[in-house]
């Protein structure tokens, strides 16, 4: 049987061949054509070209389009766009497009897969601090002041108020201006005729105030309580900033210790372990014991996990603060100088120390100060006014003229209105409204000092007790284990007078975190933690560049 030509062809060229039999009018039979080539594209058989709606012979078929032009291999390069008069296309790079040669490019490999705990564990093996390196409680702070927001905005309210101290201070100083003209003058008397000059003069005054009813001494002082006001409020946030870094502090310097005494109390519970499977060997306790000893051990590395975990947390919750964890937290200096003794001594110093309390009183003192400046402008005002006028040709071809004066003048308002009487009026209520905060301020002020003492002396009342418990415990866990040596005791009770010394002195350590948090807030209350934490050393500058804006 004579083989059909189509057959060897590829699947592509096969159906271009049916195709164009197609369009010529060589219908082949439904048979023969599923023969040659196999379904089109979307599935439909190549046979039903051949049937009735598509046959050649009888009515009006559908035009099926010709298969796409392939142009011969050449060697003569095409005609670019510019040549052919079309406008030229953009060129992208195809990475996957054939190289001249004729072969293929590689094929991209995709960069290894980075472990996340892995790089987690790198980016946190970078932040940890040099070992045994300690952490200076001073510089955390510092440097978190600079990069505070909060301290940036109020220390640019401050330098605000500075220079409205330096303007205000203005009202003491002289005045003088210049005043230079130049340009035509149309001059039409009524006798005479019209002239067209170059008129130019120029006017110097020289104005100092002598006295103003003490307007510009008012305005100065209420100009330095508005500074000073500024101030404390910087130092309230100082401080503010400056407790929540120490009680982090205090809380990763707890946790130290904790994981410290529960690596003491598996040394302590190992060699009890030790001393109680001797007695086994020896026939004088039983398996039983050493069970009870042995997960007496386990429980106490449990619990050393669980204060190991703690530590990271209050490193990660100093990191919030400082932007970067901790080392070695050491034992903060002794408030005892600069605490007071008693809750009614700390109240006593509230007016004096209290950043609070200082900035509502300098903010009274700044409208008192503002309402006697605006009570002075109901008086004249008496001044020295110097002037010197140059004319040429004013008022007429006149020729230059000079002069020069000085007066004594008296500057006195009589109606405009009732608006200074309004001001004076307004700053009255914003007087009583100041009293009614300062007195809101210092209630809440002393409420909160009390509060804090209650609980400091709840601490320091603690400290004695709790001593005392640790010195009777560890002479117990001694006597104990000489009478278990001797099997005068069990291992239960050997057990539970460790097990009591233990937590004596977790709550020691607790009770020290506790007692030192109170003292702190007390001190933050009276401006006086920081100067503490810092050892007495003042700050540095803390105004930086405020950030670039982008446009």
């Amino acid at each position: 049987m004579k083989q059909h030509p189509s057959v060897g062809l590829t699947h592509g060229a096969r159906l271009a061949l049916v195709l164009s039999l197609c369009v010529s009018g060589s219908a082949l039979a439904a048979a023969d054509m599923a023969k040659v080539a196999g379904p089109l594209p979307d599935g439909t058989p190549v046979a039903a070209l051949a049937a009735s709606d598509f046959a050649q012979d009888g009515g009006s078929a559908p035009v099926v389009p010709p298969p796409p032009y392939v142009p011969p291999a050449s060697t003569t390069a095409p005609p670019t766009p510019a040549q052919s008069g079309q406008t030229p296309l953009p060129v992208f790079d195809d990475p996957y497009a054939v190289r001249p040669d004729g072969t293929l490019p590689p094929i991209p490999v995709d960069p290894q897969p980075v472990d996340p705990a892995a790089a987690v564990a790198a980016a946190r093996a970078a932040a940890e601090p040099p070992a045994g390196a300690t952490e200076s409680l001073r510089d955390a702070i510092v440097e978190a002041l600079k990069a505070n927001p909060e301290i940036q905005i109020a220390l640019a309210r401050q330098d605000d108020a500075k220079y409205g101290v330096h303007e205000a201070r203005a009202g003491y100083m002289p005045r003088l201006d210049m005043t230079v003209a130049i340009g035509g003058e149309l001059n039409r008397p009524q006798i005479g005729a019209n002239t067209d000059l170059r008129r130019s003069e120029g006017v110097v005054t020289l104005n100092q105030n002598l006295w103003d009813w003490g307007t510009t001494i008012n305005d100065i002082k209420r100009a330095r309580a508005s500074y000073r006001s500024a101030q404390w409020s910087t130092r309230e946030r100082i401080e503010a900033i400056a407790y929540d870094m120490s009680l982090a502090y205090l809380s990763v310097l707890q946790q130290q210790k904790l994981v410290e005494l529960s690596n003491e109390e598996i040394a302590a519970n190992e060699k009890i372990v030790k001393i109680v499977a001797i007695q086994e060997d020896l026939g004088l306790t039983t398996p039983a014991d050493v069970s009870r000893a042995t997960a007496r051990l386990d429980n106490v590395r449990a619990i050393l996990l669980d204060r190991t975990s703690a530590l990271q947390q209050a490193r990660e919750s100093y990191r919030r603060l400082t932007n970067r964890l901790p080392g070695v937290a050491v034992d903060l200096p002794p408030t005892t100088p600069v605490l007071p003794m008693t809750a009614d001594a700390a109240v006593a110093m509230i007016d004096t120390r209290s950043p609070r309390m200082a900035q509502a009183v300098e903010d009274r003192r700044s409208l008192d100060r503002q309402r006697a400046s605006q009570t002075g402008t109901f008086f004249p005002r008496l001044a020295i006014q110097a002037q010197g006028n140059w004319r040429d040709d004013v008022l007429g071809r006149t020729g230059t003229n000079k002069d020069a004066r000085a007066m004594l003048t008296m500057t006195y308002n009589f109606f405009n209105g009732g608006a200074d009487i309004a001001v004076r009026n307004r700053i009255s209520a914003r007087l009583r409204q100041a009293d009614y905060e300062l007195d809101r301020r210092r209630r809440e002020v002393e409420q909160d000092i009390r509060i804090d003492f209650n609980a400091l002396d709840a601490a320091r009342g603690k400290i004695v007790t709790i001593e005392s418990e640790i010195q009777s415990a560890e002479k117990v866990v001694a006597l104990y284990a000489q009478q278990f040596r001797e099997g005068r005791r069990t291992v239960f009770d050997l057990l539970d007078s460790q097990n009591i010394l233990f937590n004596a002195r977790a709550n020691q350590i607790t009770n020290m975190t506790a007692k030192n948090a109170a003292e702190y807030r007390v001190l933050q209350k009276l401006g006086s933690l920081f100067d503490l934490v810092s050892g007495g050393e003042p700050l540095p500058q803390l105004v930086v560049p405020a950030p670039v804006r982008s446009n």
